[in-house]
C-alpha cells in the first residue's frame, strides 16, 4: 500500500470555490430566521492596509432543523441584542 499526498499545486481553491455575497441570516432549509441561534459574529474592520473594509460574518445554527451556517452580512447588520463592548 502507497500513501501519497495530495498534489496542491494543481489545486486552486479560491477558482473552484465562487464567492458568496454578504446576505441576511436565513435558514435556508426552513427558509425563515425565526428559529436561528447566533453563535459567533464578528463585526466589519479595517483591514490591515487601511485601505478596504474586511466585511461582517456571523455564524448560526437552526434550532428547529439544526442546520449550521456562516457568510459574509451587510455592512449595517448586527445580530439582534448585539453591543459592542469598548
Amino acid at each position: 500500500m502507497t500513501i501519497t499526498a495530495p498534489d496542491h499545486r494543481r489545486l486552486n481553491l479560491q477558482e473552484s470555490v465562487p464567492a458568496q455575497r454578504p446576505s441576511l441570516p436565513t435558514c435556508r432549509l426552513c427558509g425563515t430566521d425565526a428559529y436561528l441561534a447566533f453563535t459567533g459574529f464578528v463585526p466589519a474592520s479595517y483591514a490591515s492596509d487601511r485601505e478596504g473594509l474586511r466585511p461582517s460574518l456571523v455564524s448560526y445554527s437552526c434550532e428547529h432543523c439544526g442546520k449550521h451556517n456562516s457568510h459574509e452580512t451587510p455592512e449595517n447588520w448586527s445580530p439582534p441584542g448585539w453591543q459592542w463592548y469598548a
